[in-house]
This record gives C-alpha cells, sequence and structure tokens, in this order.
C-alpha cells in the first residue's frame, strides 16, 4: 500500500535504470531481486522494456527494504550511488559523463530535471570564486531524505573524481551530525566532508566549471540529450515546481491565493492537490524558505536585518520568529553553532 505522503510520486516519472541498479546490489548481498520486489506491484519483468518507467514511490520503497535487510552496512547508499554513476545507460548520470564539462553537464541537466523525476532537485550558485551545487528535494521524503542524498552525492563525488582527476579539491557538505563510525564517508565522498552544514552540498573552485571531462564525447553527449528528452513528462509535479518557483522569488510573499492565481487554479484546488501530495500550503512554503535563509546566513554572513530585508519580512521581529519556526532556533543559534 503506498504511504499517504508518497501519493504524487505515483506517477511513473523515474527510468527503471535506478530500481535495477537497486536490484543488482541486492544480488550482490545474495538477496533475490523477486523478494525484494514482493510488495511493491512491480514485476522484475515490468523493468526489462526498452524505455521502462517506474514510479518514484516503488524506488523508495524498494530502497527502504534493501536498507532494512542489509541495516549492518551504513554504507549502503552510498555504495548504490557509486554503482549509478559507474552502469552505462542510466540517462542522468550519462549527461554527466560525456558532457564537454561541468558547466555542460550542470546546463544539460538543468533542462531536464523538470521533467524527469529525480527525488533531487540541483540548485547551482556562485559564490566568492567556489561553485556550490546544492541539493534539495523535489518533496519531502521524511526518513528518506538522508538515503537518497547520500546516493546521489556519492554518484556524483565519483564522477568528477574521474572526469576531473583526484587532485581536483571537492568537499562535500551534509546537514545531519558525525555518526561514531564515519570512516565509509571518506571512502565515498573524499577527505572534505563537513558535517552539521546549513546544507547539502558539493563546492568546487569556480574554475572547474571549464575544465574539460576526460570521458567528453559530443556523439554520445547528444545521444544522452536526446534520450533524456524522450523520458520526459509534462506538466512539471506541482510540488517540485512550486520549490523552484519559491526559491528563485524570496523576496516576494507567498499567500495561497496568490500562488493559486498564478498556477491559474483556485485556492481550493491548489489544496486539494497539495493534501494529496501529502503537504500543505504553509509546511512547503516553511520548509523551502527554512533551507534558503540557512543556507544564505552562512554563504553570506548576513546578519537578521540583511536576510528579512531578502526574503519580504516587514521587520526582524517577525523574520526572528519565522525562522524559529522554520528551524526550531533563533538564527544565533545556528551562527553559534557554527
Amino acid at each position: 500500500m503506498t504511504p499517504a505522503n508518497f501519493t504524487y510520486l505515483q506517477d511513473k516519472r523515474m527510468p527503471a535504470h535506478f530500481l535495477i541498479t537497486i536490484l543488482e546490489l541486492a544480488e550482490h548481498y545474495q538477496i533475490k531481486p523477486h523478494q525484494l520486489i514482493r510488495g511493491s506491484s512491480l514485476f522484475v519483468e515490468d523493468l526489462t522494456y526498452p524505455g521502462a518507467q517506474v514510479a518514484p514511490v516503488n524506488v523508495l520503497f524498494i530502497l527502504k527494504k534493501l536498507k532494512r535487510e542489509l541495516a549492518e552496512h551504513p554504507h549502503l547508499a552510498m555504495e548504490l550511488g557509486q554503482r549509478i554513476a559507474t552502469g552505462h545507460g542510466h540517462v542522468l548520470f550519462d549527461l554527466w559523463r560525456y558532457a564537454p564539462d561541468l558547466r555542460g553537464a550542470l546546463t544539460a541537466w538543468a533542462r531536464v530535471q523538470k521533467g524527469i523525476e529525480t527525488l533531487v532537485q540541483f540548485n547551482v550558485q556562485r559564490h566568492q570564486g567556489k561553485l556550490y551545487i546544492r541539493l534539495t528535494e523535489s518533496a519531502s521524503l521524511s526518513i528518506q531524505q538522508r538515503t537518497v542524498f547520500e546516493i546521489v552525492l556519492s554518484a556524483c563525488r565519483l564522477l568528477l573524481k574521474e572526469q576531473l582527476g583526484v587532485q581536483t579539491w571537492v568537499q562535500v557538505e551534509l546537514p545531519w551530525s558525525q555518526p561514531g563510525q564515519d570512516f565509509h564517508y571518506p571512502v565515498y565522498l573524499g577527505e572534505h566532508v563537513r558535517f552539521n552544514a546549513p546544507r547539502c552540498a558539493i563546492i568546487l573552485q569556480e574554475e572547474a566549471l571549464y575544465q574539460p571531462f576526460k570521458e567528453a564525447s559530443a556523439l554520445r553527449f547528444a545521444q544522452a540529450k536526446r534520450s533524456a528528452r524522450h523520458a520526459l513528462h509534462s506538466p512539471q509535479l506541482l510540488q517540485a515546481h512550486l520549490r523552484r518557483v519559491f526559491r528563485k522569488n524570496l523576496s516576494q510573499t507567498w499567500s495561497l491565493e496568490d500562488t493559486a492565481g498564478y498556477l491559474g487554479m483556485s485556492p481550493a484546488t491548489l489544496k486539494r492537490r497539495l493534501k494529496q501530495d501529502g503537504t500543505h500550503f504553509k509546511q512547503l512554503v516553511d520548509e523551502v524558505m527554512g533551507q534558503e535563509a540557512l543556507h544564505l546566513m552562512d554563504l553570506n554572513q548576513w546578519n537578521n536585518s540583511q536576510l528579512a530585508s531578502t526574503m519580504a519580512f516587514a521587520d526582524v521581529h517577525s523574520f526572528r520568529r519565522a525562522f524559529k519556526r522554520w528551524t526550531g532556533a533563533v538564527p544565533s543559534a545556528f551562527r553559534c553553532g557554527s
């Protein structure tokens, strides 16, 4: 049975390659695919058709079962990420593999991530000579967030290492605490890992954008872009689209009525659609705004007045109250923690 908060994820928008790789990893650990897939409403045969698509909820369901079966392997998600990165045929990671450089890879990804469900959005920003590739959810993933982030981080970190060389400086930021035994993080994510960070991100020197990729191939890159276009869905998923809109328009105050008007629907319809997604309007806005406030506070070292002005608050006191609602603590607590 589909969890209520994953209703929207029933739409088949994810290439089956991702699920096949999960099942291959399961086989490596002596778990039969049919055993792992049981209860998902899928059959292994469903995944063998060319261009097969699966619902992301099925991927999350099977991934959760795999982690439960292999709870003694804390590195499981990051191992899966590396398998995805090295397995040819994963349309999104082929864009990274065969792009001329990182700029080309990120540009191609941005064009397709609105139509292929990856559960994660890339938010790219340059700041003071560094490139920030920030990961955010396309929907509320609850307890699965860390697993999904680790998969994507590990895959991207491996591709960057292979394409740019091991000497390229890469830092990974993780928004969770350092575990007691974290020996697997340096293995999969490199030596520069920052825990308790205000965001989940990969950080490089800005010049890495233009460094030629070692596996660059104009023909294969064109083929990967065509394959990605064939897998695109329209229209965009509502919650993912709203998250992008809110991030790009932080200086605007978003009410339910204004947002519904922007989308060309009634407030009642928007409320119903978000409820089907397992969320509600205020929760969605608060989640995005909290993430952006933490990111901007750390990135720019802004004070409360600067953050309040950027995020369309009438005064600092209103911002402080909202920040505590978003994060559970006042801004000074995070500044002290950093």
